[in-house]
């Protein structure tokens, strides 16, 4: 069985989008504790199950599209893919990559003759933008569109580093937040009231000053990242993640989640990937517990993480 784990990004900033459709961008990205289990047996034909009837089956199945991928490339027989999902959907943590890289992983470890990790870095590429951090595992800058990994020594400067995660319960659509972000720095809508065109010109121009007064200093912090260590005193302070505003504009319900951890005194908070998960950064095991029973309590489904800073090798 292998252990399909999720990550978080530590911050995110989008530099731009380039001519090929895609968007270039920066972030820190690291592996947390939280996974789905992913289970493989030969079979007569490619097959796959989940204990999720919400996650997309058969071939709309990005494990099902890495099975399908590997054996072309290396040969071999069929085989049925089992997921136990932990790792919720359209949350920012890579779930269905984890399990994409999970399933390469796993069908190299049986194959006769192993790809090199190279050629399997090189096939999750092809699979997604967040499936060769996933087959790597660890903490990395990543750069580009999530193919240009760096891996770097997190220095937890003796401080006992819990995340918890709040899932607000509204999935969010990575190419739709893309989009929300380039209309901002755009400043452009479809609106055509003059008026009400004029006031949301205003709100993005708000909006994109906060942006760029969060993002500027944490990408400073990334650029010294480059020299292989992440100090995290240092992190705590900078943290900050460029979809954040956008997201909790158009979706109050993040929005709401996200105030409701600030509110317990965590030493960051910010929102992984595109979201919709937020999460809060504490330095003490004990009180990240009991930060996650009062959002329990109040209905929220709430996860207490730890890092996996070291890579897991592919």
């Amino acid at each position: 069985m292998e252990t399909a784990w999720a990550k978080l990004n530590l911050g995110l900033r989008v530099l731009g989008r380039r001519e090929d459709g895609y968007h270039d961008l920066i972030s820190l990205f690291q592996t947390i504790d939280l996974g789905d289990d992913v289970r493989l047996t030969p079979s007569a034909q490619m097959s796959l199950r989940c204990d999720d009837a919400e996650v997309p089956q058969a071939q709309q199945n990005l494990a099902w599209q890495a099975a399908t991928l590997y054996l072309a490339e290396a040969g071999g027989s069929p085989v049925h893919i089992d997921l136990v999902k932990r790792i919720p959907m359209g949350a920012g943590l890579g779930g269905g990559s984890a399990d994409a890289a999970a399933v390469l992983r796993g069908l190299n470890r049986i194959a006769s003759r192993p790809l090199p990790s190279e050629q399997l870095m090189s096939l999750g590429a092809r699979l997604g933008s967040d499936v060769p951090f996933a087959l790597q595992g660890g903490t990395c800058l990543v750069e580009g569109r999530g193919e240009r990994l760096l891996q770097v020594a997190w220095d937890a400067e003796g401080l006992d580093i819990h995340y918890v995660l709040v899932d607000p319960g509204e999935p969010v659509s990575t190419a739709w937040a893309f989009g929300q972000l380039d209309e901002v720095r755009r400043g452009v809508s479809g609106v055509r009231d003059e008026e009400v065109l004029r006031d949301k010109a205003l709100l993005d121009k708000i909006l994109l000053d906060k942006i760029l007064s969060g993002s500027e200093p944490y990408l400073t912090f990334l650029n010294s990242a480059r020299g292989g260590r992440v100090p995290v005193r240092r992190l705590l302070e900078v943290i900050s993640n460029d979809f954040q505003p956008v997201v909790e504009r158009a979706k109050p319900i993040v929005a709401r989640a996200s105030q409701l951890l600030a509110a317990l005194t965590p030493k960051a908070c910010s929102m992984t990937g595109s979201g919709s998960v937020v999460y809060g950064i504490y330095v003490d095991r004990i009180a990240a517990h009991q930060a996650a029973d009062q959002l329990r309590g109040q209905g929220y489904p709430v996860f207490v993480c730890t890092p996996v800073p070291a890579p897991m090798g592919v």
